[in-house]
C-alpha cells in the first residue's frame, strides 16, 4: 500500500524540487563518506559513489529545469 503524503493534485513547485535534489545529493554524499571513515569502503568505491551520486544529481535537475510550470 502506498501512503501518500502530498494532497491529491499537489505537485512540488521547482524550487522545492530543486531543494529535494540538493538534499539527496548531500545525503548520499554524507553516507559515502561515513561509510569511507568508518573503513567500509575503499578510497575508489568512495569516488565511484561521489560520481554516481553527481551525475543523478546532474540528470535529475536537467529534468527539473525542462518542466514546465
Amino acid at each position: 500500500m502506498t501512503i501518500r503524503l502530498n494532497p491529491k493534485g499537489y505537485k512540488p513547485t521547482k524550487k522545492e524540487r530543486i531543494e529535494h535534489n540538493i538534499d539527496n545529493f548531500e545525503q548520499k554524499v554524507g553516507k559515502a563518506l561515513d561509510y569511507l571513515n568508518a573503513g567500509e569502503t575503499t578510497k575508489e568505491q568512495f569516488i565511484n559513489e561521489i560520481n554516481v551520486a553527481h551525475s543523478n544529481y546532474k540528470r535529475n535537475q536537467k529534468r527539473i529545469y525542462e518542466l514546465e510550470d
